[in-house]
């Protein structure tokens, strides 16, 4: 006689099996909350963040890129990690001051 498991084991492996399908993967944020990003959502908003640099921004970034703005440094410091967050930032103080893009010093080409 097999013993079933009790809902909450069986909920939390549901929602593992669906978050592995999207690629959710837990981030924490500079106020000390954590967040599940998929890593899709992730990679596309750098892809547009990237593509932005010398345009002035007219719509509000999205809550994705918003969230990417406030990771922990410390949570993840690999390359791609640090480009992620400063690629958010500077769109989101570039939406919110008015001014374009500038993701590198013209000087830097």
């Amino acid at each position: 006689m097999s013993r079933s498991t009790p809902l909450s084991r069986r909920l939390g492996a549901v929602e593992q099996k669906r978050d592995g399908r999207r690629l959710m993967h837990p981030h924490r944020l500079t106020d000390g909350r954590t967040v599940r990003l998929s890593t899709l959502d992730i990679l596309s908003a750098l892809q547009d963040g990237l593509a932005l640099h010398g345009q002035h921004v007219t719509e509000p970034p999205s809550d994705v890129v918003r969230t990417l703005a406030i990771l922990d440094p410390d949570d993840d410091k690999s390359m791609m990690g640090r480009t992620t967050r400063a690629v958010a930032i500077e769109w989101c103080a570039a939406y919110d001051e008015g001014r374009p893009v500038a993701l590198y010093d013209e000087g830097d080409e």
